[in-house]
């Protein structure tokens, strides 16, 4: 019942809707951080082929039709055509963005989609409120990783462009919610 009430939560606190309408339809789509899985099920039901990833055993359950695996994403084997990271990057030391957007672009194929959502740390009231509910998450053991690392979005869409992604898509789509949601959409 626990987790029920956790993937509820976090459905109801995070603009997923806005989020799935960019993963191409029947794309092979590597979920990274998947948690309880909720986007990875959206994505099932907009007609692609997600596989599901995360570190944290308690979070990674059966999903029908959707490859669920705990681990990191070296577990899988192969390129995708589209890679989800959403609401990972924060919890990773800033240091480590670099390596993980190298991995994440050797496992596109050519022309595949990155789809990142993260917070804007410029977004002062509702950034506050986000670190609040996250140190609490932290403190309660529900998340793994110690980290609070956040990028301004100039910032963030700089990085990305130096690791040879187009970025076609970078705004807020927070209207509606306490947090911060910013998406980033881009081509390999």
């Amino acid at each position: 019942m626990r987790a029920r009430a956790h993937v509820l939560i976090r459905f109801l606190t995070c603009p997923f809707l806005r989020v799935v309408r960019h993963v191409p339809r029947g794309a092979r789509l590597l979920d990274i951080g998947a948690g309880h899985g909720v986007f990875a099920v959206l994505a099932r039901d907009a007609r692609a082929n997600p596989t599901a990833i995360d570190p944290d055993a308690r979070k990674v359950r059966r999903l029908d039709g959707i490859e669920s695996v705990i681990g990191y994403d070296d577990c899988i084997r192969g390129t995708f055509d589209a890679v989800s990271i959403i609401d990972v990057l924060y919890k990773i030391p800033i240091a480590e963005w670099d390596s993980l957007l190298d991995h994440v672009r050797e496992r596109l194929k050519k022309g595949g989609t990155l789809i990142i959502k993260e917070h804007d740390p410029t977004a002062k009231v509702k950034q506050a409120f986000n670190l609040i509910q996250e140190r609490l998450a932290s403190a309660g053991g529900l998340t793994l990783g110690q980290s609070f690392s956040y990028e301004t979005p100039a910032d963030f869409i700089r990085r990305l462009e130096s690791h040879g992604f187009a970025v076609a898509v970078a705004k807020r789509i927070d209207a509606g919610y306490p947090h911060p949601h910013m998406l980033y959409v881009a081509r390999l």
